[in-house]
């Protein structure tokens, strides 16, 4: 008898959560997702960002030698093309990294902002940034960068990306302790394309 009444418990069991389960699915069928806007037209400003990418990374480190490392990137369109995703993957400095950002170009302020969070202890940043086209390069400040009235920082730091063509591209990390008179490079990362 007490057999019966077990199987008959795990049979009751798997009828309610399959029965959840199929309410569930049936409701996100349900679920209309609503026309999204077309994404701005600056938005394809960073389209050479966009793909898989193997990165080789290169630091400083403070004996002045610099460390090289082998990460990843992965970069798409989302919301409907109206924000870039990026994941990117260590090692970094010897350690695990990982980290995601949002990038999106902000009709109001005229410039891109991006929104950085990572698994170190102090890992989110803020960044805004503009497309040279003429120079066909990217350049972004850390906000910690700027004062209130919207001049830089004696110590503050910056990114660049050039050399841009079709499967690779170059990024700097830049540094300065005099206010943006001099800029001295920490990091740098070269991407290419992964194949398929």
């Amino acid at each position: 008898m007490k057999l019966h009444k077990r199987h008959t418990f795990v049979a009751l069991l798997i009828t309610v959560g399959l029965s959840l389960f199929a309410a569930a699915t049936t409701a996100q069928e349900d679920m209309t997702v609503p026309d999204l806007s077309e994404p701005d037209e600056h938005m394809q400003q960073m389209s050479w960002f966009i793909g898989d990418w193997e990165v080789v990374s290169r630091y400083k480190q403070e004996n002045g030698e610099w460390l090289e490392e082998n990460v990843t990137s992965f970069n798409s369109y989302i919301i409907g093309g109206n924000v870039i995703f990026e994941h990117f993957i260590g090692p970094l400095f010897n350690e695990p990294f990982e980290a995601w950002s949002l990038r999106k170009y902000n009709v109001s302020s005229e410039e891109w902002e991006q929104r950085w969070v990572d698994n170190t202890a102090g890992g989110f940043a803020n960044w805004t940034g503009t497309w040279d086209e003429a120079a066909k390069e990217f350049t972004g400040y850390a906000n910690r960068s700027f004062n209130e009235d919207g001049s830089l920082k004696d110590v503050a730091v910056r990114e660049v990306f050039f050399n841009i063509a079709e499967d690779s591209f170059q990024w700097r990390y830049e540094q300065t302790s005099d206010a943006g008179q001099n800029w001295e490079i920490t990091w740098t990362l070269d991407y290419t394309r992964m194949t398929k």
